[in-house]
């Protein structure tokens, strides 16, 4: 990819990988369904995402370093905001 933003640079790059952004794409969405479904049936049953914290974090850690590098910094974003995650998930 070019250093400096060059919109048809990068496209020329993204087209010579076809398929690249569908296997990634694909990457995230098998590593992610599970986690949130296991988010979602938490909270139809009735369930308070703050208990299971502990657990949910631990897994969400597993997923961003399967994901590389951009997703391990997004973690590492979130786990200085109180306002956005509970202490229990940023332990």
């Amino acid at each position: 990819l070019p250093a400096v933003y060059d919109k048809e640079a990068i496209q020329n790059y993204w087209d010579g990988r076809p398929g690249e952004l569908t296997k990634r794409w694909g990457e995230f969405v098998r590593l992610n369904v599970p986690f949130l479904t296991r988010v979602a049936a938490i909270l139809i049953s009735g369930g308070a995402l703050v208990e299971e914290a502990g657990s949910l974090s631990k897994d969400a850690r597993i997923i961003m370093e399967k994901l590389g590098p951009t997703y391990i910094k997004m973690g590492q974003m979130l786990s200085v905001r109180p306002d956005v995650l509970p202490e229990e998930a940023r332990d």
